[in-house]
């Protein structure tokens, strides 16, 4: 009788330790080839830690992982590439000013005069596995659902048989979605292993074969993806209890505009703006909320408004004052508070206790005296860290230690306890499990009692579950405004998402 195969990946006993922290405890995984792993798990579980392990980031302090039967140990991705496992992290890892074929080659040094015949070779490779990129094109030209591609192809290229992707449809379309699962089911078929990391349960359902669930640094459940029932299902393994997936949205008032655009173009200093004439504003009281697809001026256009960059034209109304494009920078502080996407290098300081980072934006304002209450401040931290069930090493520890989760849980808490007129939200659940999505969603709702907000999202539920009305941008410009309670809108946000069916 012929013996079965090893399984194409094992992991037995994996455990990692940051200090005091268990982040992985004694995991044991086994994957076969052909599949599609769906890992899910709140922030803070341990999956990211999982994946750096495998991918080669990090080095397991215990356990051993097996390819196709044989014990290897990775000491860099570089060597975990080598072995065929690859990574396709959230933040794509491209050279913008250069092309599809010199990203993939990059590694090789110069690219050589017979990047016609890599061309080609990349061309054929693409259209084997379904992936419409063309290897000519300069990335920063690229839609981020090409880009995505360009990442896959460069682990494909250099023969990767284990595929991780980390949310990998953050940045992208519903289409642009539906055009990757597409991807890895041909993947699937062609005999790769593939494991992804995300917190969209119903895509889970759509293209997974097999489920794996974390809790608090443990694997606690697989299972083969048909044996569940519902999205309910999954979300309860997730956090180990009931939990609802529908955001409860009482009516609130709208009063008057806290905040009006008007002919906004920027960002100042550049020769191609990307954002042109923007015109809208937020009430009180009102969730208005810009959408689009990554890479259309949004992300400018929330930087300038929250004074980070400059702007070239326009006017900004902020609580009746006007404001000119060059004043708009230097406007006071109070007032407004803002969430970035960026939670690492814009909303916080890795090398800063918690306590310092809750610190941070309140200085700006000018209102501590020179000598801190530290004491008070340490009370109104940790006072914050139990209301959103912030997970680390205390108020003391750095905020470097905590998981991407629990991080953007600490910013939130300190952008809340502000009390602003006006809240900046830039994709305030990205990366966040199903339990802390509901948490920042009924916060938001909440601040409408006290606060215009501003939310800024590519998540299409997020944006129809939170918002009175919705602007959409493609290629820096606000196509139209819909509103959010009018149902006979949705699909024709998804059109305008896509740069159709402007009026």
């Amino acid at each position: 009788m012929t013996a079965s195969p090893p399984p194409a990946l094992a992991l037995d006993n994996i455990s990692k330790r940051f200090g005091d922290v268990v982040a992985n405890q004694a995991i044991s995984w086994s994957l076969q080839a052909g599949r599609i792993y769906a890992l899910l798990g709140e922030n803070g579980a341990g999956k990211s830690t999982l994946m750096s392990i495998l991918s080669g980031r990090y080095q397991p302090d215990e356990g051993t992982i097996r390819l196709n039967g044989r014990p290897v140990r990775f000491q860099s991705p570089a060597q975990a590439l080598e072995q065929g496992v690859g990574m396709v992290y959230q933040r794509f890892m491209l050279v913008e000013p250069l092309t599809v074929t010199e990203n993939i080659l990059l590694r090789r040094g110069p690219v050589s005069l017979a990047r016609s015949r890599e061309s080609r070779a990349l061309r054929e490779l693409a259209e084997r596995y379904g992936l419409a990129v063309n290897p000519d094109a300069t990335v920063r030209d690229l839609s981020m659902g090409e880009r995505q591609r360009v990442e896959i192809l460069k682990l494909l290229h250099r023969q990767a048989d284990i595929l991780i992707f980390d949310e990998p449809t953050a940045v992208l379309t519903q289409t642009e979605s539906e055009s990757l699962f597409a991807i890895l089911r041909r993947l699937k078929t062609e005999g790769k292993t593939v494991i992804f990391i995300t917190h969209k349960l119903e895509e889970v359902m759509a293209v997974a074969d097999d489920i794996a669930v974390m809790r608090r640094g443990r694997m606690v459940s697989q299972l083969a993806a048909d044996k569940v029932r519902s999205q309910h299902d999954l979300a309860r393994l997730m956090v180990g209890r009931e939990v609802i997936l529908n955001v409860d949205k009482p009516p609130v008032t709208i009063g008057a505009p806290v905040l009006t655009v008007r002919g906004l173009t920027g960002p100042g200093g550049t020769a191609r703006p990307s954002f042109r004439n923007i015109n809208f504003d937020v009430r009180q009281g009102e969730v208005f909320t810009l959408t689009g697809v990554a890479g259309n001026g949004q992300e400018d256009l929330v930087a300038a408004l929250a004074g980070i960059t400059s702007l070239a034209e326009g006017s900004v109304t902020f609580k009746a004052r006007r404001y000119s494009a060059a004043g708009w920078r230097n406007r006071p502080a109070a007032g407004m508070a803002y969430i970035p996407e960026d939670r690492d290098r814009v909303g916080s300081i890795a090398a800063f206790t918690l306590v310092e980072n809750f610190l941070l934006t309140r200085l700006a304002e000018g209102k501590q005296s020179p000598l801190l209450n530290w004491p008070q401040v340490a009370d109104e931290t940790a006072n914050a860290v139990k209301r959103f069930a912030i997970r680390g090493s205390g108020i003391q520890g750095l905020a470097g230690h905590l998981s991407g989760g629990n991080l953007q849980k600490l910013i939130l808490a300190r952008e809340f306890s502000r009390k602003p007129d006006l809240l900046i939200a830039e994709q305030p659940t990205q990366g966040l499990d199903v339990q802390a999505t509901e948490d920042v969603w009924q916060a938001l709702l909440r601040q409408r009692e006290t606060s215009a907000i501003l939310l800024v999202t590519g998540d299409l539920k997020e944006a129809l579950s939170l918002s009175d009305r919705i602007g959409v941008m493609f290629r820096g410009e606000i196509l139209d405004i819909v509103s959010a309670r009018d149902t006979a809108d949705i699909d024709r946000i998804k059109l305008l998402m896509a740069g159709l069916g402007a009026r």
